[in-house]
């Protein structure tokens, strides 16, 4: 699904009621006698170094979340790509059987999401090493021996996206550097609840806005940790697998011509949510890849 102009407000609403209780904490505090100590140019470096160690560290992790964002668009090129040339394969030399390819390369997409759903499993792994057999159909043929390297070179190029794809999601960020920051905020968000700006609305003005700042860095760097996510876990702020779903639609659609773009995106839309309630359906991932690849390589 495409990002919406606005994004996702969940981030921001979690993050505004957690900066009102903040602000309400500080007020309560307040009206009990603590004012707290005049600002100083210590309290205000220390401020100041927490804003820069933060923003340094967002920007350092963005890196990571681009190359997330490439690995769906290199695997859906991939499958693409095998797709077009067994198609053209065939059409001159009768093989390979174009039905089993088609099952195949959609267990791909399917076996992704299951294993972006279990957290641990690697079954679109084995469902990448499963296109081989169509390649092997290919060997006992007049098929010119560089037609099929390029396409085990596109098989490998499916392998490396993927290992990307399972080193990102199941990778930490430094988690020495995630205790440090945490520790850093909380007592920042500490030193300002006891901090009196120069009169009650300053005071409650200044945590509100600086406590809204670092909660909110925080939340995007656990987002930015853990990219990809299914169904109702889904943000706008995850990596979509939408160019999955149109690779799906390409291969349901073969034989019929080609699909203008608005056909295309709204019957992506459909697999998405014949992918979802399929995933509802089943507790187990591996199982719902299987069910939803029968249904969806079956479907014209």
């Amino acid at each position: 699904m495409p990002r919406t102009m606005f994004g996702n407000l969940r981030l921001v609403g979690q993050t505004v009621l957690l900066v009102a209780i903040l602000v309400a904490l500080r007020a309560v505090l307040w009206e009990l006698g603590v004012e707290g100590m005049s600002p100083t140019a210590v309290s205000a470096g220390i401020i100041t170094s927490g804003i820069f160690v933060v923003g340094l560290l967002v920007a350092g992790t963005l890196s990571d979340y681009k190359d997330a964002e490439r690995a769906p668009s290199d695997l859906a090129a991939g499958l693409h790509t095998i797709l077009r040339e067994c198609e053209a394969v065939h059409a001159v030399w009768g093989k390979p059987e174009l039905p089993s390819l088609r099952r195949r390369l959609v267990a791909v997409v399917t076996t992704l999401r299951a294993d972006i759903d279990a957290g641990d499993s690697r079954t679109c792994q084995a469902a990448i090493e499963e296109v081989s057999e169509t390649f092997l159909e290919l060997d006992d043929t007049d098929v010119p021996p560089n037609t099929i390297a390029r396409l085990r070179t596109e098989q490998a190029g499916l392998r490396k996206a993927l290992l990307r794809v399972y080193q990102l999601q199941r990778e930490d960020f430094l988690p020495s550097a995630w205790a440090m920051i945490v520790a850093i905020v909380v007592f920042i968000l500490a030193l300002l609840m006891f901090t009196n700006f120069d009169g009650l609305a300053e005071s409650l003005a200044t945590i509100g806005f600086l406590s809204f700042f670092f909660i909110s860095l925080l939340r995007l760097l656990s987002i930015i940790s853990t990219p990809f996510k299914l169904g109702a876990e889904w943000t706008e702020d995850d990596v979509s697998l939408f160019l999955l779903n149109e690779f799906v639609v390409q291969v349901q659609a073969t034989g019929e011509g080609e699909m203008v773009v608005a056909d295309i995106e709204s019957h992506a839309e459909d697999v998405e949510e014949k992918l979802v309630e399929v995933e509802s359906r089943q507790d187990d991932p591996a199982k719902s890849a299987e069910t939803a690849t029968t249904e969806l390589a079956d479907q014209k």
